[in-house]
This record gives C-alpha cells, structure tokens and sequence, in this order.
C-alpha cells in the first residue's frame, strides 16, 4: 500500500518543519487508506457494488492539524473532480440552488448537478447552528452518497455533538447517523494549539493603543495606495450595499474596507453579508473591538462568523481592541466556536499569515 500523505508527514517532521505527533501520524495513515480505496476505485471496482464507506470525517480541538492534513489529501487525489470548501460556505451555496430549483427533489437534482463536476468535496469546519442547515442536512448528505460523491469533512465536534441544544434536535438525529454509517469516523486527539507556534506577529493588531486611530489609518493609506493606485477612489462616511442591505463603513478603497465592530457584527448582520464582502475586499479593519457580557452572545456569533470566513477566505485584517484579544468575550462562557476564532485571530497576526510579498 502506498503512504505518501504519511511519508510527507514524516518528512516535515524530519526536516523540522513540523512538531511530531502521534495522533497526526495516525490521522495520515488514515488518509492513506481513503486514498489507496479511492484510486483503486473502491470497494465499486473489486466487488461490483456500492462502497460501504464514502469518506472521513476527521474532528478534533482547535488548531491541531486537521486542515493542513486535509490539504495534503487534497493535493494528493489525483482527480481534478474534486473541491474544498468551508462548510458554511457550501452551505449557503446549497441554499441559494434551493431557490433557483423547481424540482420534487431539489437536493437530489443539486447532487446530480454536483457529480457533473465533483467526484470528491472537502469540507472544512463542519459546524450546525442554525435550524436551516440542520433541516436539510440528512437529504443533502444522502442525495450526495446516492451520486456516490466522496466527503472529507473536519470538524471541532463529534458526530454525537453537531447541533447540540438546537431546535427541533430531533429531526437532525438521522442525520448523524447517516454520518457515522457512510463517513469513516476520526479522532486527531491532541488539545495542543499549533497556531500558536507560529512565526512573529505582524504590526497590525493595536491593542489598548492610544493612537490606534492614527496607525489604522496609516494601514488604510498605505493599502489604498498599491497598485493600481489610479482606481483606488477613497469614500469616506458612507454606505455599502450588501444583500440588499446598507452597510455604513467609516472609510473604502478597491481593496480595502474599515468598519466600526459594533456596525459590523450589530444587529442585522449576517453569513451571508460576510461572505459578499469578502469577495469585495482584499483587507479589512475593523475598529473599536471591546469587551462584551454574556448576553452578547448573538454579537460573539457574528463575530465569529467573520473571523471564520475571513480567515477560509485568505483575507489580511486590521483592527483595534480596547482589550486582550482572548478577553472579549467572558472566559467562563468560551464556547468551542469562539476558542476556535481566538486561534485563527492569533494565526491573523502573523507575518506568516499575512505574506509580506502581498504589502
């Protein structure tokens, strides 16, 4: 059997380009068997039948590796049929196809479409908390296995745990056991943070900064004036138009947008207004970050929201806090989502993270 997502895994460990763990190395020779079974064409090829198994679904704690291992599978298959998203991403692309769909099956004539291009999605971050998603889940996964689509899928959570406490839980039931009859189930059980570990930190967080003002718009001028500086038109104390929607922001270029955090992740804000924005913009500030009390819990969710589909999307970011990034929200309350944007915000300010090549 060949191993090369685990000869890789051990060749960044030898060269020191990674730290050495056990569970990785376990979660690699797991890829290895996914991938040996898919490029012999599975259990359909030698037995004539279906596959009993159409996938991973690979979950453990935050920053422990699952993406970068994911990736490695990723640039391993040899099909050009294959993708990788966010989930909240495919999510929401799922959705807008229900709207366009008169079918007596639209998730079925979706996944129809899908084996048109994909024999394999990838999925990063699964996560349910909304009951739109959760309704839909165990019809869309089973449409897709009946196209025989394979699914890698990460996530913070056990099967068991998806949508926990949400409304109407019972219905999202058989699609967790859908999951765990048709997805390998794995664990990457180690509670270390490698995103932490991560080179130096960039320039670009200001924390409890007196004249945070003054460096966020240096930062602004100074990403406003890269080519090509002629169409980069500064507006100031004025409005986008997102889904429909105005948005004020305190200043814009062709590539970058600074919002007041209160704005952005206020009332009326939502997935759906992130991800547009974040097909707009290159970068983005946002100001005026602060401590929120535990009933802010809706303004945490988006906030979290942001970071997440900034952080898939590659997007460079600024901003100011007039506290400690992992004191925002009340320590007591951390829920995994947030542990999890603390992290990306962490890996956010990093020279690593940000390329100097792109400034």
């Amino acid at each position: 059997m060949k191993k090369p997502i685990e000869d890789w895994y051990l060749k960044q460990t030898t060269a020191n380009k990674l730290i050495f763990e056990a569970a990785q190395l376990n979660i690699a020779q797991s890829f290895d068997s996914f991938l040996n079974t898919f490029n012999s064409g599975g259990f359909l090829t030698i037995f004539h039948k279906k596959p009993q198994k159409l996938g991973i679904y690979v979950y453990g704690s935050v920053g422990c590796g699952k993406s970068m291992l994911m990736q490695e599978l990723f640039n391993q298959v040899p099909t050009q049929k294959k993708i990788r998203m966010h989930f909240h991403q495919f999510m929401h692309t799922i959705q807008q196809k229900l709207t366009q769909i008169k079918h007596d099956n639209p998730l079925a004539q979706i996944a129809l479409e899908l084996k048109q291009s994909y024999s394999l999605i990838f999925l990063d971050e699964m996560h349910v908390n909304d009951i739109a998603t959760a309704m839909i889940l165990n019809n869309l996964f089973r449409s897709l296995f009946a196209q025989q689509i394979y699914l890698i899928t990460s996530s913070n959570y056990a099967p068991d745990s998806l949508y926990p406490d949400g409304l109407m839980r019972e219905r999202f039931l058989p699609a967790i056991a859908l999951i765990k009859n048709k997805l390998n189930i794995v664990e990457l059980n180690t509670h270390k943070d490698y995103r932490l570990n991560n080179s130096p930190p960039n320039q670009l967080f200001f924390i409890k900064h007196p004249k945070y003002k003054t460096e966020l718009l240096e930062v602004f001028n100074h990403i406003a004036s890269l080519p090509p500086a002629q169409k980069n038109e500064t507006i100031e104390n004025s409005f986008i138009e997102i889904q429909n929607r105005e948005i004020p922001f305190i200043k814009k270029s062709m590539n970058i947008i600074w919002f007041d955090f209160d704005i952005i992740c206020g009332d009326m804000r939502s997935q759906l207004d992130y991800l547009e924005l974040s097909s707009k913009f290159e970068w983005f500030i946002i100001e005026n970050i602060h401590p929120l009390k535990k009933n802010n819990k809706n303004v945490v969710t988006r906030f979290t929201m942001l970071i997440d589909i900034l952080y898939d999307n590659k997007k460079k970011l600024a901003l100011s806090s007039s506290c400690e990034i992992e004191d925002i929200y009340p320590k007591h309350d951390f829920t995994d989502e947030f542990t999890r944007c603390i992290s990306r915000l962490y890996e956010m300010h990093t020279n690593q993270y940000l390329d100097p090549h792109n400034i």
